[in-house]
C-alpha cells in the first residue's frame, strides 16, 4: 500500500493546520499541505480536464457555483488527481478546520486493508439510515453504509478505484463537491462511514460562499421548466441504484446513539 495523507489548506502557517499536522505526526502519519485553490475573491481558472456544465448548473441547482465553492471543488479534485496520478493506493484528506480524535490513525489504517472500500468518510454533518457493515478491528468504532449522502469534505480517505470513478465523473462541474460525494449513485461510488466520527470540525463560520454571484444571469424559463424533470430522472436513477445493490445496503437503520455520542461537530443533525 502506497499511502498520501493532505491537509488541504490556503493558510499553511494558520493555527489550526499547524496543530493539525503536529497531530497526526504524533498519531504516526507522515502528512503534508496540499495548497488550496483560491476562490475568495475571484473564480478560479480551469485546467486541462476541467470543464463547466452551466446548463446542468442551473437546471439542476438553479444557479452556478460561487468562487468560494469552485475553489473548493478544484481543491479536492486536484488533490484526488494528483495522487491518482503519482501512484498511490490511498489517499486521506483532511480540511485545514479539523481536529483528529486519538484513535484516528488506528482507524485509517483498519480500513486500508479493505480493497472494497472506495471512499470512507471520517465525520458526517447528517445522520442517515445505514447499515451497519461491522466492527472496525480493535477499534471501538463501527464501519457503516448510508444509503444518503453524509454531507461534507472534512476527512475522508479513497482507495485507488474510488479516486479513478471519481476522477471520471468530476471533471465535468456542476454542483459544490460534498453534492458530488453524496451523489456517489451517480458513478457507483461505494461510500462508507465511520461512528462514532474519528474528526470534528472547529465552530467558525464557513468561508465557502452559498449565495449565487448577483453578475450571474439566473436560469431561462425552458431551464426553470426543465428542474423537475431532470430531478425526477436523478431520482429514478438513485432508486434504481438501492435497487440493484439493495444487499449492501439493507438493513438499514438509523444510530441508537446520539449526536454527541456519534461526533463533537455542533452542526450535526
Amino acid at each position: 500500500m502506497k499511502l498520501a495523507c493532505w491537509v488541504i489548506s490556503l493558510n499553511p502557517d494558520a493555527e489550526n493546520t499547524v496543530k493539525l499536522l503536529g497531530s497526526l505526526q504524533q498519531q504516526g502519519i507522515s502528512a503534508s499541505l496540499f495548497p488550496a485553490v483560491d476562490g475568495r475573491r475571484a473564480m478560479p481558472a480551469l485546467k486541462n480536464g476541467e470543464r463547466f456544465n452551466h446548463v446542468l448548473a442551473m437546471i439542476r441547482h438553479r444557479k452556478q457555483l460561487t468562487s468560494g465553492e469552485l475553489g473548493c471543488y478544484l481543491s479536492h479534485f486536484r488533490a484526488v488527481r494528483k495522487a491518482y496520478d503519482e501512484g498511490y493506493t490511498h489517499l486521506c484528506v483532511l480540511e485545514d478546520d479539523v481536529v483528529i480524535e486519538s484513535d484516528f490513525a488506528r482507524v485509517l489504517m483498519a480500513l486500508l486493508p479493505n480493497n472494497n472500500l472506495d471512499m470512507v468518510r471520517f465525520m458526517a454533518l447528517r445522520l442517515r439510515p445505514r447499515k451497519v457493515i461491522g466492527d472496525i478491528a480493535d477499534t471501538g468504532h463501527l464501519l457503516t453504509r448510508p444509503k444518503r449522502g453524509a454531507v461534507g469534505t472534512q476527512s475522508y480517505v479513497l482507495n485507488r478505484t474510488g479516486m479513478k470513478k471519481f476522477l471520471d465523473y468530476a471533471q465535468t462541474i456542476y454542483e459544490p463537491v460534498d453534492k458530488l460525494f453524496d451523489h456517489f449513485w451517480l458513478y457507483n461510488l461505494k461510500v462508507y462511514g465511520v461512528e462514532p466520527h474519528t474528526v470534528y470540525e472547529l465552530d467558525h463560520a464557513t468561508t465557502i460562499a452559498k449565495s449565487a454571484d448577483p453578475s450571474v444571469v439566473g436560469p431561462t424559463l425552458w431551464m426553470r421548466l426543465a428542474y423537475h424533470p431532470v430531478k425526477l430522472w436523478f431520482s429514478v436513477r438513485r432508486h434504481f441504484h438501492l435497487l440493484r445493490y439493495r444487499d449492501e445496503y439493507t438493513p438499514a437503520v438509523k444510530s441508537g446513539k446520539s449526536k454527541a455520542e456519534l461526533g463533537r461537530t455542533s452542526r450535526i443533525r
